[in-house]
């Protein structure tokens, strides 16, 4: 453990000291496809798969089942009609000591059983767009998003399309309430197309998320808990290929908790609990905290990686 974390402790300071285009270069050839194939490497845009959001990260990516801020058109769409309002956020991502950076500004519109929502991801080479549409069954809450992803480079240029659909329940439970969600995203792996130099057909992860919050009311405070657990599939089978699930399934298990007391919110969550890894079973805690005045949010948090601590921060305004 400890000459493993030397190890990558040493990579990360060589990487910032690495000229801005090096860097560039690097993550360019991170997603492209090592091979130029139908079948693709899979799990493209795997940069996406860690979350979005301070809340959602401050609780260790365990929101599914939660989904109600302008992140539900990531986390799960179905969220986006559980509260009439018009909301605005924008965040701010450093992943690993400042490796990487992302920024998302995000926007949702909601009524009683109609909701909309925009979110537009981008960091260096590449940008994500977001549209949602969320309505009523009932008791249920469905959402579908539609994805336009994009990638450009010196040399090459990429795009590709992805669908996600989620459902979402809130019901009574003893003293409290339960929300159970289940989301599924880029549904039948979505397929990016590479242009330029090397021409390439790569797929992003199918991934699906079943996810369980408990809500508790106590006097003046509030406590939340969640749990969801995740399901990859990197890529489609190939023809005839054998233990398919054993090469490209992933699984891994997230839980968090927050407190409410008046404009406060204090966080904690665990991530990364992953099954079948190469490091076998480990863990990644998370931390955050957010306050609420008004219609204005600010929330941070904070998650250890392998390669350093990610800061993110969300500011929100609800009317």
């Amino acid at each position: 453990m400890g000459s493993g974390a030397n190890k990558s402790g040493k990579r990360c300071i060589e990487c910032r000291r690495t000229p801005y285009w090096w860097v560039g270069l690097l993550a360019f050839f991170f997603v492209l496809p090592s091979y130029a194939q139908e079948y693709g490497a899979g799990d493209a845009a795997h940069f996406l798969r860690a979350g979005l959001g301070a809340r959602a990260y401050g609780l260790g990516g365990a929101f599914v089942a939660l989904a109600d801020d302008t992140t539900a058109a990531y986390w799960n769409p179905a969220g986006l009609v559980q509260t009439p309002s018009l909301r605005f956020a924008g965040t701010y991502e450093s992943r690993h000591e400042g490796l990487v950076d992302f920024q998302y500004i995000s926007g949702t519109i909601s009524w009683e059983s109609l909701g909309i929502g925009a979110l537009w991801l981008h960091s260096d080479i590449y940008s994500v767009y977001f549209l949602s549409i969320a309505g009523k069954l009932g008791e249920i809450c469905w959402g579908i998003t539609g994805k336009l992803y994009a990638f450009s480079a010196t040399l090459q240029s990429a795009h590709g399309l992805g669908f996600d659909f989620g459902v979402l329940c809130r019901l009574g439970l003893g003293e409290g309430e339960l929300s159970v969600g289940l989301s599924m995203s880029d549904i039948g792996w979505s397929r990016i197309h590479w242009y330029g130099s090397l021409e390439a057909t790569d797929y992003v992860a199918w991934v699906s998320r079943l996810g369980m919050a408990y809500f508790f009311q106590w006097g003046d405070w509030k406590l939340i808990t969640t749990a969801d657990l995740e399901a990859a599939l990197k890529r489609p089978p190939l023809p005839g290929e054998q233990n398919y699930l054993t090469k490209a399934l992933q699984m891994e298990f997230r839980a968090g908790a927050e407190v409410r007391l008046g404009f406060l919110r204090l966080r904690a969550g665990l991530r990364g609990l992953s099954f079948g890894s190469p490091q076998g079973l480990s863990t990644r805690p998370a931390l955050g905290f957010g306050i609420q005045i008004g219609v204005f949010s600010l929330d941070v948090a904070w998650v250890s990686t392998p390669l350093g601590g990610t800061y993110v921060v969300s500011t929100e305004m609800e009317m």
